[in-house]
C-alpha cells in the first residue's frame, strides 16, 4: 500500500459538549468545536483511488453530524451514574449532579469523551463503511490540541 489520501477541512467539524472525571477544569461542564481530519490508505482501485473523496467525505459527515450540537454522556463510564426518565436525563459524577433534557443528550458507547476515544469512536464507524482499508482519523479541540487514532 503505497497511497493515502488525507481529508482535512474546517468544514468537517462537530461542536459538543461533555466533561471529564479528573478534578480540574476539564471536570466541568464545557464544549469544544471538535475537528476531524482522516487519512486513508490503500491500493487504488479500478479507477486509480484510494477512495472518491466526495465518498468519504459524505461518510464521516454521517457519523459526525449526529454528534452535534449535543451533551456527550459515555455510557461505559465506572464513575457516573445515569438516571432517566422520560423527559430527562440525570447524571451523577462524583460530588456533582446535572440534569438534561432528554433531547440534548447523546449517549456513546465509551468509557470517557476524550478526544483520544472520540477519534477511536469516528475510526470505528468509519472502518464499518471502509472495511479493507488502512484508517488514520485526527479529532482536534482547537489548533494546537488533536488526538489520534490509527489501525
Amino acid at each position: 500500500m503505497g497511497y493515502k489520501v488525507v481529508l482535512d477541512s474546517t468544514e468537517i467539524k462537530f461542536s459538543a459538549c461533555h466533561f471529564l472525571k479528573e478534578p480540574n477544569q476539564c471536570s466541568r461542564l464545557h464544549g469544544h468545536n471538535y475537528y476531524v481530519s482522516v487519512e486513508i490508505s490503500d491500493d487504488l482501485n479500478e479507477n486509480y483511488f484510494v477512495v472518491d473523496f466526495i465518498d468519504l467525505k459524505e461518510k464521516l459527515v454521517s457519523i459526525i453530524k449526529p454528534m452535534d450540537h449535543y451533551i456527550l454522556i459515555p455510557t461505559q463510564s465506572s464513575d457516573l451514574t445515569i438516571r432517566e426518565d422520560e423527559d430527562s436525563i440525570e447524571i451523577i459524577a462524583s460530588n456533582k449532579r446535572y440534569v438534561f433534557p432528554r433531547a440534548d443528550v447523546l449517549f456513546l458507547p465509551l468509557p470517557a469523551t476524550t478526544s483520544e476515544l472520540l477519534a477511536k469512536y469516528i475510526h470505528g464507524k468509519l472502518k464499518e463503511l471502509l472495511k479493507n482499508k488502512e484508517i488514520t482519523v485526527k479529532v482536534g479541540e482547537s489548533k494546537s490540541t488533536m488526538a489520534i487514532y490509527e489501525a
